[in-house]
């Protein structure tokens, strides 16, 4: 270990109720939080059942880390939140460490599955992301009111401990602690560590495609119409909403901030544009990171758990999002072999009536001119249009006042 991963550990373990370290962005946070297990674990009340060691908010790649930084000096097993209750029960028997997530964690402890005496201490690896209501904050206070023991908090997320008003003050409430231990790059123990091999940086730039640039340009058109549609509940500062500041991190927290003193009398439909606008902001992040494959199918699922709800993906920009990410995974190709072009743009066509030919078996064969990707937004409005009308027709029929004589009779 470095001198100043030393010096974290001994600031943190010094006080018995634990506290919250803040580190900067690219720091060893999988480190030290694997030198503080190993040493948990070999403290004289956990070798004679002291209890077990706690895990929670830690990502795939972080417990990966983990458990390469342990090697074979402590093992800790992942609880997934489907792990039959029995075996989960045997697992908080055994004293180990353990990977668990918040709502597992929160169900075992209010059906004392795992009472919190048989808790050494509780680990928390995402300590920007509690709040007062979140269920960080409430296993805290289901641990603390029976059994004192130490949280240790970590954040590698700086700038996202000062979004909004006090917000470490408001995090350390939540979660029981008294001690801020802040560790940012230029600290005299971190910089003169860090410069003794200093990193190769090699700058690789790989320009977008056309079509990420069109997923782009819907994405921004997309989150522009969002915000015209919230700066309509005047509510909310209007120089501050802009598509230029909606690229940035931060912009989640400045609508939040603005919003948050009158949050609980916002309606359903400006709570939705606030999290559609964080949704787009990923789309852009997910955009550069993710590869076309893996884009597409988290659009998919973004089409599932949020279609009936959401408001941007009604928006007319977003059908284009949708299309561009098809069109990076599949390519229409013709019996024959030779690739088909789907763009039309600056071709002439004109509108053809789809001509339907009856076979002597019955079969009907037909032909349309236009391309597939501009019939299903077509279709979809002739769907609405349609269901709007028959709505409108039951509800006069139901108050006698339909177009027709049937309610006279």
């Amino acid at each position: 270990m470095l001198a100043f991963e030393q010096q974290v550990l001994a600031d943190l373990v010094e006080d018995p109720n634990g506290g919250l370290v803040v580190l900067s962005s690219g720091l060893p946070l999988a480190s030290l939080a694997a030198t503080l297990l190993l040493h948990l674990h070999q403290t004289p009340g956990n070798a004679a059942g002291g209890g077990c060691l706690l895990v929670l908010s830690a990502t795939d790649t972080l417990k990966a880390r983990i458990r390469r930084r342990l090697q074979d000096k402590l093992q800790v097993h992942d609880v997934p939140p489907d792990l039959a209750a029995q075996q989960r029960a045997t697992l908080y028997a055994s004293g180990a460490a353990l990977f668990l997530s918040p709502r597992a964690l929160a169900a075992d402890l209010l059906t004392s599955r795992l009472l919190p005496s048989r808790v050494q201490a509780l680990l928390l690896l995402s300590a920007h992301r509690s709040t007062d209501t979140s269920s960080d904050a409430f296993i805290c206070r289901l641990l603390r009111q029976r059994n004192l023991l130490p949280v240790y908090a970590f954040s590698d997320c700086p700038h996202a401990m000062v979004a909004g008003f006090s917000k470490a003050e408001r995090t350390m409430k939540s979660l029981y602690v008294r001690r801020l231990h802040l560790w940012p790059r230029f600290h005299v123990l971190a910089a003169a560590d860090l410069e003794r091999a200093p990193p190769d940086v090699v700058d690789v730039r790989v320009p977008m495609t056309p079509p990420m640039r069109g997923i782009q340009a819907a994405v921004l058109a997309t989150m522009d119409a969002c915000l015209k549609e919230l700066r309509r509940t005047n509510k909310v500062d209007v120089e501050d909403l802009t598509v230029d500041k909606g690229l940035f991190k931060s912009f989640d927290e400045i609508v939040r901030r603005q919003l948050d003193p009158i949050w609980h009398t916002l309606g359903k439909k400006t709570k939705q544009l606030v999290a559609d606008l964080r949704t787009l902001r990923k789309l852009l992040d997910y955009l550069v990171r993710y590869d076309a494959v893996t884009y597409l199918k988290y659009l998919d699922t973004l089409r599932v758990s949020e279609g009936v709800r959401s408001v941007w993906i009604l928006a007319d920009s977003s059908h284009r999002i949708f299309e561009l990410a098809k069109r990076r995974v599949y390519q229409a190709v013709r019996t024959d072999g030779v690739n088909v072009s789907i763009d039309n743009k600056g071709t002439p066509t004109k509108k053809r009536k789809v001509a339907h030919n009856s076979t002597k078996k019955g079969k009907v064969t037909g032909s349309c001119s236009w391309p597939l990707h501009l019939q299903v937004p077509t279709l979809r409005r002739l769907i609405l249009m349609w269901a709007l009308y028959w709505k409108r027709f039951w509800r006069r029929h139901r108050n006698g006042k339909c177009y027709g004589n049937c309610c006279k009779r």
